[in-house]
């Protein structure tokens, strides 16, 4: 990035500026240890913006409001949180920041507290790095990714609609252990758009839900890995759980406060395999069912909710998807059996619990099909066009979708006996 500026801007911001429905341009706008007094103003940077300190006590500082419009980086060396917000002065609320560029960072030796940061551009990733960030009015992601690398970005505004976010496309990642953090103060669902790019694309929100209307502050980072990379293993799981999702975990944190919170986990039912809650890493240590329900479909996703959630008693942060192992029992397909009336063995049915749909067929050895059914209770008699069968051999085909989302593929012989 160029760090130039032009000199009348130097000179017009070095202690004070003020103007009304102004525009300022520059490659880099440098608030060098001055005081940008703006009332509804608009700054555009057709660059960065650097707020940093003049080395003689002086700090930078945007006060009151305006728009603020940036195509590069941010940057606050200013010992300070760069903004201020004197409400009620010159008719002043707070400054909206865009980012309107490509790929841009946040970063500079201290945290800014933005009022309004609004994500907007011509693509790429907007970043912090090696600094946090703080936003206590909106979060605008829109359409963009904003990493958080290592760093935290905190939402302040306990209004449930403080962040927002086109569906599927604006997100926070945290790649390298940062996390999206937000102050809670409603018994209602706050929403924690998490995702990454890297690697294989995957786009996994979580809402938190606290049980009642006392402060607190939660959470949540998408880790786009498996969880074992991060030392979670998955083979260390209770005896019930048969898979650990291997693509990717969430973790989860209450921050501050004491309220227990429902947490709901969106997924892809198609690309994250056989789903039938969340597991958390607790006790041995190792991945235990904490017993989660299935949750109304949103944002084109599929959910599963864990209700009232206690923190304290299980500090760790990491939750991922599971499968249990199939309590229904296994499907059973008998390979012989005698219609002679005699009582014993005189159908051929297939046998299994928690069957939600089934289809079953019967073949002769010249491939003609000789029973066909959908329903689990119907069974084959060994008649063909009400003709009975001869002693053969025949070949059988079943499929079975049972109400836990398995589906069980069965194909082998059974044998007629007269």
């Amino acid at each position: 990035m160029k760090k130039l500026a032009l000199i009348s801007i130097f000179l017009f911001i070095q202690f004070f500026w003020k103007g009304e429905g102004a525009e300022i341009l520059a490659q880099v706008l440098y608030n060098n240890g001055g005081l940008i007094f703006s009332s509804n103003d608009t700054i555009f940077a057709n660059g960065g913006i650097s707020n940093v300190a003049d080395g003689l006590g002086g700090q930078g500082t945007f006060r009151n409001s305006g728009q603020v419009y940036f195509t590069e980086d941010w940057t606050n060396s200013a010992g300070n949180a760069a903004f201020t917000n004197v409400v009620g002065t010159d008719g002043a609320s707070a400054i909206t920041c865009y980012m309107i560029g490509g790929n841009q960072s946040i970063t500079g030796d201290d945290v800014t507290e933005f009022h309004n940061l609004r994500l907007r551009g011509t693509g790429g990733i907007k970043q912090l790095v090696a600094v946090n960030a703080i936003v206590h009015d909106t979060l605008d992601l829109s359409t963009f990714e904003l990493a958080t690398g290592a760093n935290r970005l905190f939402v302040t505004n306990t209004d449930p609609n403080a962040i927002e976010f086109v569906n599927g496309s604006g997100y926070v990642s945290s790649l390298d252990g940062g996390w999206l953090a937000r102050n809670t103060n409603s018994p209602v669902r706050y929403m924690f758009p998490v995702g990454s790019s890297v690697g294989q694309f995957r786009y996994r929100p979580v809402e938190i839900g606290p049980v009642d209307n006392f402060p607190n502050q939660y959470a949540v980072r998408m880790a786009n890995v498996d969880p074992t990379t991060e030392g979670y293993p998955i083979t260390q799981r209770q005896a019930t759980i048969s898979r650990v999702n291997e693509y990717y975990y969430h973790q989860i944190t209450r921050e501050s406060g004491l309220s227990p919170a429902s947490i709901t986990i969106y997924y892809d039912a198609a690309a994250d395999g056989p789903v039938t809650g969340i597991g958390h890493w607790q006790n041995a240590p190792q991945w235990e069912d904490i017993v989660s329900n299935p949750d109304a479909s949103n944002y084109g996703l599929t959910a599963t909710t864990r209700a009232a959630w206690d923190f304290l008693t299980y500090p760790s942060p990491a939750f991922a998807l599971m499968k249990l192992i199939n309590e229904c029992g296994e499907m059973f397909v008998p390979t012989a059996f005698s219609p002679d009336g005699n009582g014993e063995n005189d159908m051929e049915c297939v046998y299994g619990k928690c069957v939600k749909d089934i289809y079953f067929a019967i073949y002769d050895r010249w491939g003609e099909k000789v029973f066909e059914t959908y329903d689990i209770s119907q069974c084959w008699d060994g008649t063909f066009r009400g003709r009975q069968m001869n002693t053969a051999v025949f070949v059988y085909y079943m499929k079975a979708t049972l109400i836990t989302g398995d589906e069980v593929v069965k194909k082998g012989n059974i044998s007629l006996f007269r």
